[in-house]
């Protein structure tokens, strides 16, 4: 039949243009499927030679009828009008063309073509992936195998309803089966009304009124179908384009096989016509069994060009398809052929990420996206904690580029694969890794290479994905461990940051207590990073040295705690307007920090490193109360050339300051040995049977949190009263050796008036003389009633803490800090006075949290 063969050329053409036709094997697969849906006309044998009216006469046809005036008994006059009439009935033919083609414009031809133009005019104006798409291959009407809408006057056709009903039926055919390949026959015309949206048409046609009803009614069954032919036939045209990509394109080579069994039909169809046993109810007969085919196909092409769907939205929606069809039987087979066709480019892309770290993603619609230029990126924990830090920023750089070279695109992860998109993610960022260290020989791909193939069940993917996942992770974390000597880092990290090694922090805060006594501004960084090197050349270190550096932070650690707790609370905004620069001193603003190299900083990223700066902070701090009261003690030493009644006025000082050096020894035996120490070990443990990178991820995750919980620092009602507490303790040993100083500096001087008037140029001059309300033994009454009321209240959280959420180690330190029952046996007078104590302190508030918030890092 006419215009069938020019539909076979065409699309074989476009097939073999995008490189997705199906082999040998899966063509006669696929053939037996589409032969199976559609159907065939049986008995049938030989296809005929016909005249379609829609038809061009070819070059050797008016020669026969030139021919016709020497041998025919027809005049000259029934000659021309026989060639007139051929001539005025036909289509224009290619060779019918003006000679200008730029004057042809697709929209003057194919009706409803306008969202076509305006879309050629969005894809110049956009940066699309794949090569340019030719503009004359859009101005050529006959390229495209749509519908052609002609210039033809209805008024040179006489009315068919004139005829018998029989010639009607017989002329109808012709035409219905021209339109079925997208041929505008002479009765059936292009509606020149726009197509319905609700009645889901991509073309609608006009009937000749006059023709018989009934025979009306048979037609109108089969126009639906040609309608969806034309939509069909549309968006293989159309999706066949590079910037469609290869999803749309495999799925519109799909499209091109089962459509060329259609044909293959309205071929069988038409001999049956020339031989002259079709009728209309017999082509409705075989064409009904097609018609569900051909609406599914049309709705889901409709759907696809409506979403403008790319990459795995396309197998989303396809998916979708075939979990809708359960039950359907010969349907659902369809979809899944189509789904099948369609993902095999996507598997392969998969297929090599998941196996080799490699990403062939052309047209840009693979799930994992590839970032060359990463933007900077800060997460609200990374925000709250550090905003100010230049070295957290260095350190941040490498997470950020992790996090940001490759990305997950939501829009593009098939359905069926959405359980598994973070494991596919790490997979591939597994292989980079190993590839782009510097000792990255290591095989990180399989030999073998992967196949994958398009199933409806997810749990299909499973095996797959999980084996080249457990590949990946394992080879990276030999690589880690013996390459890079991941646990090596680790012991170094509990050394001088959990305060491991002893010799270098006494030898830390022997030589930068001076200088970090100062106001955080008068620091001198350098001065610091000088003071931590001979620190650290000087101790028996664990190695690493060079990667330790000091940091200066300007807020406290219950700030910095404070505000990452309340992340997505209420009280966010609070904390977060509420900080600001404090008038710190070094020492509660002191921290280290270290740099991690690639592809270490993998495990210890930046949210691992603030855990353990946090619990540095907390124990450093700590640990500077506690030499700050030991020095209390050593100028208490020099009492004892005092007379028995001088000695007495300090009785009650000597006491509270033991009770505070054991309060502060106790806190700290309890963090290094009950909580750090006993994690520490389990870790090991951990460490030794672990066989992939996530696991190890998790147990560092696990020591870290199970140290920071443990250690009070996440519970803000106890972090608050711990500090508190450490606050109190800090101020009486800076209370009681400023008075100290300032008795000697009186004893040393004749008059005293000089050294006075320097006391009294200290701000901290009306903080440590008792005012003339407020005598010495007043001042530290005042200061043990405050300590003992705190202490108890810590006690009683810690115990309401341990009723709610039991832990061993936590229920430890009540018995540690009360061992002799001396506070619980003046629970119910303490307990009072502690509830007075959290709002009148010795200090001012941002003395206490300040002091207390730099120990309790967190």
């Amino acid at each position: 039949m006419p215009g069938t063969a020019p539909v076979s050329s065409v699309q074989m053409d476009n097939t073999e243009t995008q490189g997705l036709a199906a082999d040998d094997g899966d063509g006669e697969a696929n053939m037996s499927i589409a032969s199976h849906i559609f159907g065939t006309v049986g008995g049938v044998s030989g296809f005929g030679d016909f005249d379609s009216p829609a038809t061009v006469p070819s070059d050797g046809l008016l020669a026969d009828i030139e021919g016709m005036r020497s041998h025919s008994r027809l005049s000259r006059q029934e000659i021309s009008e026989l060639r007139h009439r051929l001539l005025s009935n036909a289509v224009p033919s290619p060779s019918n063309l003006p000679l200008d083609f730029s004057q042809l414009n697709m929209n003057d031809l194919h009706g409803g073509n306008e969202k076509r133009e305006q879309s050629e005019q969005r894809r110049d104006s956009l940066e699309l992936p794949g090569p340019a798409i030719p503009h004359w291959m859009h101005n050529r009407p006959y390229g495209s195998l749509d519908f052609i809408a002609s210039d033809r006057n209805p008024e040179d056709v006489g009315p068919l309803g004139d005829v018998a009903v029989s010639s009607q039926e017989q002329q109808l055919l012709e035409d219905v089966l021209s339109v079925m390949t997208g041929i505008e026959g002479t009765y059936i015309t292009l509606s020149k009304q726009p197509p319905n949206p609700d009645l889901g048409l991509y073309r609608t046609f006009v009937v000749d009124s006059s023709v018989e009803k009934s025979v009306q009614a048979l037609v109108q069954k089969v126009l639906p179908v040609c309608s969806q032919y034309a939509q069909l036939v549309r968006f293989i045209e159309d999706h066949s384009e590079h910037h469609k990509g290869l999803v749309n394109h495999a799925l519109a080579a799909a499209l091109t096989t089962l459509l060329k069994d259609y044909l293959l039909l309205v071929l069988q169809l038409e001999s049956q016509l020339r031989s002259g046993v079709l009728t209309l109810h017999r082509l409705w007969f075989y064409v009904e069994k097609t018609a569900p085919v051909m609406d599914l196909l049309a709705s889901i092409t409709a759907e696809i060009t409506k979403t403008g769907a790319r990459g795995g939205a396309v197998l989303s929606l396809l998916q979708a398809r075939v979990e809708s069809l359960t039950g359907c039987g010969k349907l659902q087979e369809l979809a899944v052929y189509l789904a099948t066709a369609a993902a095999q480019p996507y598997l392969d892309c998969l297929a090599a990420w998941i196996s080799r770290g490699h990403i062939k993603d052309p047209y840009a619609e693979f799930m994992v996206q590839s970032n060359e230029q990463c933007t900077d990126n800060e997460d609200n924990v990374d925000e709250a904690a550090d905003q100010d830090d230049s070295d957290d920023n260095k350190e941040g750089n490498v997470d950020t580029y992790w996090q940001w070279r490759y990305t997950l695109e939501p829009s593009n992860t098939p359905s069926f694969l959405t359980s598994y998109a973070d494991l596919i993610l790490r997979t591939g960022k597994y292989l980079n890794v190993i590839k782009q260290s510097a000792s990255g020989g290591r095989a990180g791909a399989s030999s073998a290479p992967l196949q994958l193939r398009y199933s409806p069940d997810p749990e299909h993917y499973s095996a797959s994905i999980e084996t080249a996942y457990a590949a990946a992770s394992k080879t990276l974390l030999h690589h880690l461990i013996d390459d890079q000597h991941l646990l090596s880092r680790i012991r170094s990290l509990k050394q001088y940051f959990l305060l491991a090694q002893g010799d270098f922090i006494s030898q830390l805060l022997s030589m930068c207590e001076s200088e970090l006594s100062k106001p955080l501004d008068d620091v001198l960084p350098h001065r610091l990073e000088f003071l931590l090197e001979l620190a650290l050349r000087t101790s028996n270190g664990a190695g690493y040295q060079d990667s330790i550096h000091t940091v200066l932070l300007p807020y406290t650690l219950l700030d910095q705690m404070m505000r990452i707790l309340s992340i997505e609370t209420t009280e966010e905004q609070e904390h977060r307007q509420a900080l600001s620069r404090l008038d710190l001193t070094g020492i509660e603003g002191f921290s280290l920090s270290c740099s991690v190299p690639w592809p270490a900083s993998l495990v210890l990223d930046t949210r691992t490193l603030f855990c353990y700066r946090m619990l540095f902070r907390h124990l450093f701090y700590c640990k500077h109360v506690e030499r700050q009261l030991c020095k209390v003690w050593l100028s208490n030493q020099a009492c004892k050339g005092l007379p028995m009644s001088t000695r007495r006025s300090y009785t009650a000082a000597f006491l509270l300051r033991h009770r505070m050096l054991a309060f502060m020894q106790n806190i700290e035996y309890y963090m290094m040995f009950e909580v750090i120490e006993r994690h520490w070990h389990q870790f090991l443990a951990d460490m030794n049977k672990v066989e992939s990178v996530d696991e190890l991820l998790q147990h560092q995750s696990h020591f870290l949190d199970k140290c920071m919980k443990d250690g009070l620092l996440t519970t803000p009602d106890l972090l608050r009263t711990l500090t508190k507490i450490i606050g109190i303790c800090a101020s009486f040993a800076s209370f009681i050796l400023r008075s100290q100083k300032i008795q000697e500096g009186a004893e040393l001087s004749p008059t005293g008036e000089d050294d006075l008037e320097a006391q009294k140029a200290n701000p901290a001059y009306e903080e440590t003389v008792p005012s003339a309300s407020e005598s010495f033994e007043q001042t530290i009454a005042r200061y043990d009633i405050q300590f003992n009321g705190m202490l108890v209240t810590l006690m009683d959280k810690v115990a309401d803490l341990g009723r709610q959420d039991y832990t061993d180690a936590i229920i430890n330190i009540l018995y540690r800090l009360d061992f002799n029952k001396y506070y619980s046996s003046r629970d119910d007078a303490l307990t009072n006075l502690g509830e007075c104590s959290m709002q009148a302190a010795p200090v001012d508030d941002h003395e206490q949290d300040g002091a207390a918030g730099s120990s309790v890092q967190g």
